[in-house]
């Protein structure tokens, strides 16, 4: 067996075999079952069977290499939520392995050739995504490796967060004042004796 150092796990380079140190259960994984439906693996191409990742948020899962194909907006709720809620101390950092940015992997669903590029957040992993079809796989590993990286964002679950609805309300409302001023210069502008009393008193 081949231990890939980055991931934590053993592999076969006869058979192609994978042994993991973690269960699929902690690793927040809980597969549902095959679907006639389900995408091919990537990497394995055995068919993959539909999961549930975290807090309910659906996946296709690889039971043999346990890869895993979300879409994007799902990948950023739970790296977000799960970053926040973590409370063991962050890993530390290791090297990105670069060999990995040499691999070319197909989606499963389009067919197309993944874009593989490093994660430019937290964790040293390579991403590999399809921008047609909107998705994102990850190898085992990759996804406690984010969640586990330093950063500020750990553990923030307690601290309160802005509403992003009010910060609009108010950008809108500030808009309206521009605007407002805007017309009421115009209007001074117009009648120069108006427009020396605001020069005067209101500067």
């Amino acid at each position: 067996m081949e231990l890939v150092e980055s991931k934590r796990y053993f592999r076969c380079t006869h058979c192609g075999t994978f042994d993991f140190p973690t269960t699929v259960a902690e690793d927040g994984i809980r597969i549902v079952g095959p679907a006639p439906d389900a995408p091919k693996c990537p990497v394995c191409s055995t068919g993959m069977a539909h999961a549930l990742l975290y807090d309910d948020h659906p996946i296709d899962f690889c039971g043999r290499c346990r890869g895993m194909l979300m879409p994007r907006p799902t990948f950023a709720v739970v790296v977000l939520k799960r970053r926040a809620w973590a409370t063991s101390p962050p890993d530390d950092p290791i090297p990105l392995d670069r060999r990995e940015l040499d691999r070319q992997l197909a989606c499963p669903k389009c067919g197309g050739l993944f874009q593989t590029y490093p994660h430019l957040g937290p964790g040293t992993v390579v991403i590999d995504s399809c921008p047609q079809c909107d998705l994102i796989w990850l190898d085992f590993g990759e996804m406690r490796r984010i969640v586990d990286a330093p950063g500020k964002d750990r553990g923030t679950r307690h601290v309160p967060r802005i509403d992003e609805e009010f910060v609009r309300q108010g950008w809108r409302r500030d808009d309206d004042d521009d605007e407002e001023d805007e017309k009421a210069l115009g209007r001074s502008r117009n009648d120069p004796f108006a427009f020396l009393i605001d020069v005067l008193f209101n500067d």
